[in-house]
């Protein structure tokens, strides 16, 4: 009697610390610590589910109930955001483009395979982090397909962003190695669309919030569309990445799923029990049609694939027929002769 008392209380423990923190990861904009402990929560809300199952049996009511509601609470904010989303077609007339989004792995032991994906895919973008000086030499065997590339913070030895891109770049880029990010213009038939790689430092206690504080006043792309692809290190419901998104006027892209799992663990363990830490992001005037996750190379994240649109600019509106033109309030011209 005594051991069975002794387990609904460790069953009862089990659910309100699993409980404590789910709900501690909602205030993780205000406590960052708090937010370090969100990105678990699908994680934990599967861990209550399990100790929901085993306080049936067991009658542990209170245990049970309390499990099985903060597990539902937990997945019901982090499920939308990783099942997959209905496709969409671009407007009538509009080109779809493809972007690619990678983390390389700085030391990947067979740096070919992620060569053979850009290959294979084809994208019209790829965003990459952990790009090193290595990478960058790999990298120029595909220069003539990828005649547009662009390294930031390559000094860092494993901390490198890049962009590499079919299409003609607009402008300089944006280079903040500090923060591992790269912003660069590029022109998609016409349209100045600027594009991010992006690499967060782990969250608290490290760097992670620091770099999302300095680099927020420049993330906007003003009145371009902008597309941001790159390693988080945080899941698409934790505060850091909301401030990311809050800050460059973008939207998060549900859909891609757990993109991280330790190469130690990946051959036994399923990947939904990998961490959906590599996001995309785009701004209201980028449709998204399609985002998968491709087969893995040999990095501990998988590559995201994102087919998208560019929606028409609107045309300026008609001049009203009452609004004077510009020649007639241009001053009249003197005579000559006097």
């Amino acid at each position: 009697m005594g051991l069975r008392l002794w387990g609904r209380r460790a069953l009862t423990f089990a659910a309100l610390a699993g409980g404590a923190c789910i709900a501690a990861g909602f205030f993780g904009a205000a406590f960052h610590p708090f937010d370090s402990v969100s990105h678990f929560r699908l994680t934990l809300a599967l861990a209550l589910v399990l100790v929901a199952l085993v306080a049936i049996p067991a009658r542990a009511h209170l245990a049970g109930a309390l499990a099985f509601g903060f597990a539902l609470l937990g997945l019901a904010t982090t499920l939308p955001m990783l099942l997959p989303q209905d496709e969409a077609t671009a407007p009538t007339g509009q080109p779809s483009y493809t972007l690619l989004q990678m983390n390389l792995l700085y030391d990947a032991g067979d740096k070919a395979e992620a060569i053979r994906r850009i290959a294979e895919t084809r994208p019209d973008v790829v965003t990459l982090e952990e790009v090193t000086d290595e990478w960058r030499a790999l990298f120029e065997v595909i220069s003539e397909r990828y005649p547009f590339q662009t390294y930031c913070g390559l000094e860092n030895d494993r901390d490198g962003v890049a962009i590499l891109s079919r299409r003609p770049f607009l402008g300089e880029a944006l280079c903040q190695p500090r923060h591992g990010r790269v912003t660069q213009g590029v022109d998609l038939n016409g349209r100045n669309v600027a594009v991010t790689a992006l690499h967060l430092d782990w969250p608290w206690p490290k760097h992670h919030w620091t770099q999302i504080a300095e680099m927020s006043p420049s993330l906007p792309a003003g009145d371009r569309p902008a597309l941001l692809g790159g390693d988080f290190n945080a899941a698409p419901w934790s505060a850091a990445v909301r401030a990311v998104a809050n800050a460059a006027g973008l939207r998060i892209v549900d859909g891609i799923g757990p993109t991280w799992l330790t190469i130690q663990f990946r051959a036994f363990w399923p990947r939904w029990l990998g961490l959906p830490i590599d996001q995309l992001m785009v701004s209201p005037d980028i449709m998204v049609e399609a985002v998968e996750t491709l087969a893995r190379t040999s990095s501990d994240h998988l590559p995201v694939l994102l087919r998208f649109s560019v929606r028409p600019s609107e045309p300026p509106p008609p001049r009203s027929a009452a609004e004077p033109t510009t020649a007639a309030l241009r001053p009249p011209s003197p005579r000559g002769g006097a």
